[in-house]
């Protein structure tokens, strides 16, 4: 029995995302504060040197209730490959505001099919921001309270614009990002001097090169390379081992159609091991972790299946012991948000209430329930379809196809419908037939007030000592949005090296 990395395509999606959200901020049309003129641009998107799709960004004036106002629209469309199958994605974030930043209105979709698109929309009345979320066709309205002083993301390009930085100039600004419905303080800092920047083609122009950081993902860094008029002409960062690049070109270069192969980025992030001799059924595995430029101790939390030893900054030594299933348990009470329904686990769908009955079947024992799940989400997702990101357990409780993360999410939707706490966790799990570890993600449920772990991808009856957790989420819809549980393994896995101990 085998699996596979899966989860890479989310976090490309999650990254172009970012870039698209504050790599634009310099990036999407010119114009001044005083007047603003209809305008576009195009965007070409490499990634791993390889042409993945483009983007492109419009702005326009228009009035409202007699004020002028600025609406700018940025629509980004990506392809890549994980295993031989082609994913597409598309975001589109549009922003209405004042000619001072004021937001008064967006919305932001990410389209992933054939899976549903998931929206939020968002429109501001004095200090209240009201939110419309949508996830698989069910919608959710939320709040949250508003400072007038965080602009739209679309404002900060007419600023820079308007007053470029110069060299070695430090600014700070907070603004929203749509994408995790949260305020962030960004950073720009010019570098001390114009530099070579590598362009399409290997063509080299000297640029201002601008560092670009905000605090909802601290450990990612962007670059933006700007000319005298301060509009970038190269935006990128480098992520999951390589670098994700947008050049500023024509329509035309930009609509071109990608020619040659595709990149598969499942099998391009795998991290190499020596093989594992039935790593499924050992119950302990040590490995040596490093991060290379990171500490290693903060990506790597400890508890009781994962002990870790911090070695150096860059270095920790991790030990992962296998927890079985409890032939009998108890549910303990371990916090509301892992019981309750949320976007993305639906246990009160009525399509995943029926599978949890079904796999639960005369079982009253929550243990043994869990156990059955496990089984039963592995066997009726049959369809192992990469063309999936992400989508909810309402949705894959309809199709029964995806991969790691829809494994993960529906067998989670299905332990809250019978009352047994659960949570989704992101990591890395080794290959088999790869000899490699790559980025997974899978569940676990409170049994006896304990997180045992369970992977219905594999479908083993619980895990042994070949997944290496990184981060672990409940999905609560007022936590922190389902990108944010992707942000650790997006961070380090181009920086990880893992060696088996023993």
């Amino acid at each position: 029995m085998h699996t596979r990395p899966c989860i890479l395509a989310r976090l490309v999606g999650t990254l172009m995302t970012l870039v698209l959200s504050f790599g634009f901020v310099l990036v999407t049309a010119s114009y001044a504060a005083a007047k603003v003129e209809k305008s576009d641009s195009w965007q070409v998107i490499y990634l791993s040197g390889q042409r993945i799709g483009y983007a492109h960004s419009s702005t326009e004036p228009f009035e409202q209730d007699g004020q002028e106002m600025v609406r700018s629209t940025t629509v980004a469309n990506m392809t890549i490959k994980r295993f031989g199958q082609s994913l597409v994605m598309k975001t589109t974030l549009i922003t209405e505001e004042t000619f001072d930043g004021e937001l008064r209105k967006f919305s932001y979709e990410s389209a992933n099919p054939p899976a549903s698109s998931t929206s939020t929309m968002g429109t501001i009345t004095g200090d209240v921001l009201k939110l419309k979320q949508t996830v698989n066709g069910k919608t959710k309205e939320s709040t949250q309270a508003w400072r007038k002083e965080v602009k739209s993301p679309a404002y900060q390009d007419r600023l820079l614009k308007e007053s470029p930085l110069k060299t070695g100039e430090l600014r700070s600004f907070e603004a929203f990002m749509p994408e995790f419905n949260k305020v962030a303080t960004i950073k720009l800092q010019a570098a001390a001097d114009l530099e070579d920047a590598t362009l399409l083609e290997g063509k080299i122009r000297k640029l201002l090169k601008i560092k670009m950081t905000q605090s909802v993902l601290p450990g990612m860094v962007m670059n933006a390379f700007v000319d005298d008029k301060g509009e970038a002409i190269k935006t990128g960062t480098s992520m999951l081992g390589t670098e994700m690049a947008f050049y500023l070109v024509d329509k035309g270069e930009a609509l071109k159609v990608i020619s040659g192969a595709e990149l598969d980025l499942a099998v391009s992030t795998l991290v190499k091991v020596k093989k594992i001799p039935n790593a499924h059924t050992t119950k302990s595995v040590k490995y040596r972790v490093t991060t290379k430029g990171k500490d290693s101790e903060g990506f790597l939390p400890s508890g009781e299946s994962q002990k870790v030893t911090k070695v150096s900054d860059e270095v920790s030594e991790v030990t992962v012991i296998a927890l079985p299933i409890p032939d009998k348990a108890v549910i303990k009470d371990v916090g509301a948000e892992f019981l309750a329904a949320t976007q993305f686990l639906q246990s009160d769908d009525e399509r995943v209430k029926d599978h949890a009955n079904k796999a639960a079947g005369d079982e009253t024992d929550p243990a043994q329930i869990a156990r059955r799940m496990e089984k039963y989400v592995h066997q009726k997702l049959d369809k192992k379809n990469f063309s999936t990101a992400m989508a909810s357990a309402g949705e894959v409780a309809r199709t029964l196809e995806g991969d790691c993360t829809e494994h993960a999410v529906l067998l989670a939707g299905m332990l809250r419908a019978k009352g047994i706490p659960s949570r989704v966790v992101v990591g890395l799990v080794y290959v088999d037939s790869l000899s490699a570890f790559g980025g997974h993600m899978w569940t676990e449920a409170n049994l006896d007030g304990h997180w045992i772990p369970l992977d219905a991808t594999l479908g083993r009856g619980g895990i042994g000592g070949a997944h290496l957790k990184l981060s672990d989420s409940s999905l609560n819809d007022d936590g922190p949005s389902a990108l944010s549980s992707f942000a650790p393994l997006m961070l380090v896995i181009g920086q990880m090296q893992i060696e088996v101990l023993e």
